[in-house]
């Protein structure tokens, strides 16, 4: 299953880690306006998965 979360924040970005940590998804889309937050989910993914 696939997850798409707009804003990619502490909540969006917590959600999306323990839902594919979890299993209850396969693929994340996540999306924000803010630079930091985008580079901060890209370091976070390659680290965890």
């Amino acid at each position: 299953m696939r997850l798409a979360v707009i804003g990619i924040g502490l909540i969006g970005g917590s959600l999306a880690l323990s839902l594919k940590k979890k299993g209850f998804v396969t693929n994340v889309i996540g999306v924000d306006n803010n630079p930091d937050h985008q580079a901060e989910a890209l370091l976070l993914s390659q680290n965890k998965f």
